[in-house]
Protein backbone atom coordinates (compact mmCIF):
# COMPACT_ATOMS: atom_id res chain seq x y z
CA UNK A 1 0.00 0.00 0.00
CA UNK A 2 3.01 2.22 0.87
CA UNK A 3 4.79 1.43 -2.43
CA UNK A 4 1.37 2.27 -4.34
CA UNK A 5 1.34 5.55 -2.85
CA UNK A 6 4.69 6.83 -3.31
CA UNK A 7 3.86 5.49 -7.03
CA UNK A 8 1.14 7.86 -7.37
CA UNK A 9 2.83 10.14 -5.51
CA UNK A 10 6.13 10.40 -8.33
CA UNK A 11 3.20 9.95 -11.34
CA UNK A 12 1.59 13.34 -10.01
CA UNK A 13 4.64 15.23 -10.01
CA UNK A 14 5.68 13.86 -13.44
CA UNK A 15 2.59 14.83 -14.92
CA UNK A 16 2.76 18.55 -12.98
CA UNK A 17 5.94 18.55 -14.57
CA UNK A 18 5.21 17.37 -17.94
CA UNK A 19 2.21 20.18 -17.71
CA UNK A 20 3.99 23.01 -16.64
CA UNK A 21 7.23 22.06 -19.54
CA UNK A 22 4.23 22.26 -22.17
CA UNK A 23 2.67 25.15 -20.99
CA UNK A 24 6.41 26.77 -20.97
CA UNK A 25 6.70 25.78 -24.97
CA UNK A 26 3.26 26.96 -26.08
CA UNK A 27 4.07 30.27 -24.29
CA UNK A 28 7.65 30.81 -25.49
CA UNK A 29 6.44 29.62 -29.18
CA UNK A 30 3.46 32.41 -29.22
CA UNK A 31 6.16 34.95 -27.71
CA UNK A 32 8.56 34.06 -30.73
CA UNK A 33 5.74 34.30 -33.29
CA UNK A 34 4.59 37.08 -32.11
CA UNK A 35 8.05 38.97 -32.28
CA UNK A 36 8.39 37.23 -35.87
CA UNK A 37 5.20 38.82 -37.15
CA UNK A 38 6.61 42.24 -35.49
CA UNK A 39 9.73 42.07 -37.32
CA UNK A 40 8.51 41.34 -40.27
CA UNK A 41 5.99 43.91 -40.00
CA UNK A 42 8.29 46.56 -39.72
CA UNK A 43 10.74 45.21 -42.75
CA UNK A 44 7.78 45.84 -45.06
CA UNK A 45 6.47 48.95 -42.84
CA UNK A 46 7.42 52.14 -41.61
CA UNK A 47 8.77 53.27 -38.44
CA UNK A 48 6.84 56.18 -36.64
CA UNK A 49 9.71 57.96 -34.26
CA UNK A 50 7.62 60.21 -32.14
CA UNK A 51 9.74 63.28 -30.74
CA UNK A 52 9.73 65.30 -28.03
CA UNK A 53 8.07 68.31 -28.31
CA UNK A 54 8.96 69.22 -24.29
CA UNK A 55 5.28 70.54 -24.18
CA UNK A 56 4.93 70.33 -20.25
CA UNK A 57 8.08 71.98 -19.94
CA UNK A 58 7.34 74.47 -21.82
CA UNK A 59 3.67 75.43 -21.16
CA UNK A 60 4.90 75.45 -16.79
CA UNK A 61 7.38 78.20 -18.13
CA UNK A 62 4.98 79.80 -20.23
CA UNK A 63 2.41 80.14 -17.53
CA UNK A 64 5.55 81.19 -14.27
CA UNK A 65 6.57 83.99 -17.39
CA UNK A 66 2.50 84.93 -17.30
CA UNK A 67 2.00 85.08 -13.88
CA UNK A 68 4.83 86.47 -12.21
CA UNK A 69 5.20 90.25 -11.03
CA UNK A 70 9.29 89.69 -10.68
CA UNK A 71 11.42 91.03 -13.77
CA UNK A 72 14.37 89.36 -12.12
CA UNK A 73 12.25 86.02 -11.82
CA UNK A 74 10.58 87.14 -15.49
CA UNK A 75 13.77 87.21 -17.20
CA UNK A 76 14.92 84.24 -15.54
CA UNK A 77 12.06 82.09 -16.54
CA UNK A 78 12.39 83.62 -20.03
CA UNK A 79 15.98 82.37 -20.46
CA UNK A 80 15.09 79.07 -19.06
CA UNK A 81 12.61 78.79 -21.76
CA UNK A 82 14.63 79.81 -24.59
CA UNK A 83 16.92 77.17 -23.53
CA UNK A 84 14.45 74.16 -23.28
CA UNK A 85 12.95 75.26 -26.63
CA UNK A 86 16.39 75.44 -28.19
CA UNK A 87 17.70 72.10 -26.71
CA UNK A 88 14.81 70.38 -27.61
CA UNK A 89 14.69 71.18 -30.97
CA UNK A 90 18.00 70.30 -31.28
CA UNK A 91 17.47 66.96 -29.94
CA UNK A 92 14.93 66.63 -32.36
CA UNK A 93 17.49 67.47 -35.41
CA UNK A 94 20.29 65.79 -33.82
CA UNK A 95 18.29 62.40 -33.79
CA UNK A 96 16.31 62.93 -37.11
CA UNK A 97 19.58 63.61 -38.65
CA UNK A 98 21.03 59.89 -37.26
CA UNK A 99 17.91 57.95 -38.74
CA UNK A 100 18.47 59.12 -42.05
CA UNK A 101 22.49 58.79 -42.26
CA UNK A 102 22.11 55.28 -40.07
CA UNK A 103 18.50 53.63 -40.38
CA UNK A 104 18.19 50.94 -43.45
CA UNK A 105 15.70 48.53 -41.73
CA UNK A 106 12.65 49.94 -42.95
CA UNK A 107 10.31 53.22 -43.87
CA UNK A 108 10.72 56.00 -41.24
CA UNK A 109 8.39 59.16 -40.36
CA UNK A 110 9.00 61.50 -37.71
CA UNK A 111 5.64 63.37 -35.79
CA UNK A 112 5.65 65.27 -32.10
CA UNK A 113 4.63 63.15 -29.20
CA UNK A 114 1.48 65.82 -29.32
CA UNK A 115 0.12 63.86 -32.34
CA UNK A 116 0.04 60.77 -30.44
CA UNK A 117 -3.20 59.87 -29.79
CA UNK A 118 -4.22 61.09 -33.38
CA UNK A 119 -2.23 58.75 -35.30
CA UNK A 120 -3.27 56.00 -32.09
CA UNK A 121 -6.99 56.94 -33.29
CA UNK A 122 -6.15 56.84 -37.19
CA UNK A 123 -4.69 60.53 -38.72
CA UNK A 124 -2.25 58.95 -41.01
CA UNK A 125 -1.67 62.75 -43.19
CA UNK A 126 -0.55 66.19 -41.59
CA UNK A 127 1.46 65.27 -38.75
CA UNK A 128 4.51 63.88 -40.00
CA UNK A 129 7.34 66.15 -39.89
CA UNK A 130 9.86 67.37 -43.26
CA UNK A 131 13.55 67.82 -41.96
CA UNK A 132 12.54 71.46 -40.69
CA UNK A 133 10.47 69.87 -38.26
CA UNK A 134 7.25 71.19 -39.34
CA UNK A 135 4.20 68.81 -40.15
CA UNK A 136 4.18 68.83 -44.21
CA UNK A 137 0.97 67.97 -45.28
CA UNK A 138 2.59 65.86 -48.18
CA UNK A 139 3.73 63.16 -45.80
CA UNK A 140 1.44 60.20 -45.28
CA UNK A 141 1.21 56.84 -44.04
CA UNK A 142 0.49 53.76 -45.83
CA UNK A 143 0.15 50.24 -44.66
CA UNK A 144 1.15 48.53 -41.38
CA UNK A 145 4.03 50.67 -39.28
CA UNK A 146 5.58 50.08 -35.67
CA UNK A 147 6.23 53.37 -33.37
CA UNK A 148 9.12 54.11 -31.60
CA UNK A 149 10.22 56.55 -29.17
CA UNK A 150 13.39 58.05 -27.40
CA UNK A 151 14.07 58.35 -23.66
CA UNK A 152 14.61 56.23 -20.68
CA UNK A 153 11.72 52.74 -20.00
CA UNK A 154 11.87 51.83 -16.92
CA UNK A 155 10.05 48.31 -17.97
CA UNK A 156 12.91 47.48 -20.41
CA UNK A 157 14.97 46.58 -16.70
CA UNK A 158 18.23 48.71 -18.57
CA UNK A 159 19.72 51.81 -17.27
CA UNK A 160 20.19 55.04 -19.28
CA UNK A 161 18.36 56.55 -22.55
CA UNK A 162 17.51 54.24 -25.27
CA UNK A 163 14.98 53.62 -27.77
CA UNK A 164 12.28 51.67 -27.51
CA UNK A 165 9.77 50.09 -30.29
CA UNK A 166 5.70 49.78 -29.71
CA UNK A 167 3.19 48.55 -31.46
CA UNK A 168 0.39 51.10 -32.82
CA UNK A 169 -1.40 51.63 -29.30
CA UNK A 170 2.20 52.51 -28.14
CA UNK A 171 2.44 49.80 -26.36
CA UNK A 172 6.01 48.33 -25.94
CA UNK A 173 6.51 45.22 -27.89
CA UNK A 174 8.11 42.07 -25.46
CA UNK A 175 10.99 39.91 -25.74
CA UNK A 176 12.44 37.89 -28.13
CA UNK A 177 11.95 41.03 -30.10
CA UNK A 178 14.33 43.37 -29.77
CA UNK A 179 12.21 46.48 -28.15
CA UNK A 180 14.98 48.41 -26.50
CA UNK A 181 17.97 49.55 -28.00
CA UNK A 182 20.15 51.94 -25.29
CA UNK A 183 23.37 53.11 -24.33
CA UNK A 184 24.52 53.11 -20.51
CA UNK A 185 24.28 56.50 -19.04
CA UNK A 186 28.15 55.58 -17.86
CA UNK A 187 29.13 54.56 -20.78
CA UNK A 188 27.94 58.03 -22.35
CA UNK A 189 29.72 60.12 -19.60
CA UNK A 190 32.65 57.98 -20.07
CA UNK A 191 32.92 59.06 -23.97
CA UNK A 192 31.51 62.78 -23.08
CA UNK A 193 34.56 63.26 -20.85
CA UNK A 194 37.51 61.09 -22.25
CA UNK A 195 36.34 61.35 -25.51
CA UNK A 196 34.77 64.46 -25.66
CA UNK A 197 31.57 63.20 -27.89
CA UNK A 198 28.71 65.42 -28.67
CA UNK A 199 25.01 64.35 -28.67
CA UNK A 200 24.94 64.11 -32.25
CA UNK A 201 27.51 61.21 -32.04
CA UNK A 202 25.92 59.39 -29.22
CA UNK A 203 22.36 59.70 -31.94
CA UNK A 204 24.26 58.26 -34.47
CA UNK A 205 25.95 55.23 -32.84
CA UNK A 206 22.54 54.95 -30.96
CA UNK A 207 20.61 54.44 -34.11
CA UNK A 208 23.25 52.64 -35.77
CA UNK A 209 23.07 49.84 -33.40
CA UNK A 210 19.00 49.87 -33.29
CA UNK A 211 19.84 49.21 -36.77
CA UNK A 212 21.99 46.76 -36.66
CA UNK A 213 19.90 44.69 -34.01
CA UNK A 214 16.78 44.97 -36.46
CA UNK A 215 18.83 43.57 -39.11
CA UNK A 216 20.55 40.80 -36.99
CA UNK A 217 17.01 39.54 -35.45
CA UNK A 218 15.42 39.65 -38.77
CA UNK A 219 17.34 37.35 -40.11
CA UNK A 220 17.30 35.26 -36.62
CA UNK A 221 13.62 34.80 -37.28
CA UNK A 222 14.19 33.69 -40.84
CA UNK A 223 16.43 31.25 -40.44
CA UNK A 224 14.63 30.02 -37.18
CA UNK A 225 11.13 29.89 -38.49
CA UNK A 226 9.17 32.12 -36.22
Amino acid sequence: MKTMKIRRALLFLLLVNVGCWGFGQTGGGQRRAAAGESIRTLKDGVLVVRLSSGSRKIESLEKLIARTTNEKDRLRYQTMLEKTVQETRNQNLWLMEAFEKNYRFSKVLFMLDTASVQLKNGTRQGIFLNNDLQPDPALSLEGKFLTAWYGENPTSGKSGEGITVADVQWQDLQEPFPFFTGRTSVRRMFEEFFNKATDQEHFAKLVTKFNQRLQSFYGESIAKGY
